[in-house]
């Protein structure tokens, strides 16, 4: 026995071992200390493996289609942001080249024009 493991293993067992059984056990740790139990015993068949093989490749099928979906949506979001990205760039050039232009021109919403007047 294990560290505190209290189990009981019984190896080649028949139906007709089945029954009521008494048990008296002795722990070296407890001085003269007795534990006493009765334990029915049930032989049952043999416990069968399941093959859970289906069950793993239906599971990592669904599992490796949510992650493709959720792949494929995350590139469509980084190509839209770096597409708004380089589409703000563009505007901001055309904004700031037209910016320029008012200046010289001395036209309404220049930057000349924007300018406070000196304080004395």
């Amino acid at each position: 026995m294990h560290c505190n493991n209290i189990s009981i293993l019984l190896l080649s067992v028949d139906f007709s071992d089945s029954g009521q059984y008494f048990c008296k056990v002795k722990n070296p740790k407890e001085m003269n200390a007795q534990h006493n139990a009765t334990l029915i015993l049930n032989v049952v068949h043999e416990l069968v493996k399941v093959d859970n093989t289906l069950t793993i490749i239906i599971v990592s099928a669904v599992g490796g289609f949510f992650g493709f979906l959720i792949l494929v949506l995350l590139i469509k979001k980084c190509v839209l942001f770096i597409i708004k990205k380089t589409q703000e760039k563009k505007k901001e050039c055309l904004v700031s080249s037209s910016g320029n232009d008012n200046t010289e021109n001395g036209l309404a919403g220049s930057k000349a024009e924007q300018k406070s007047a000196p304080k004395a």
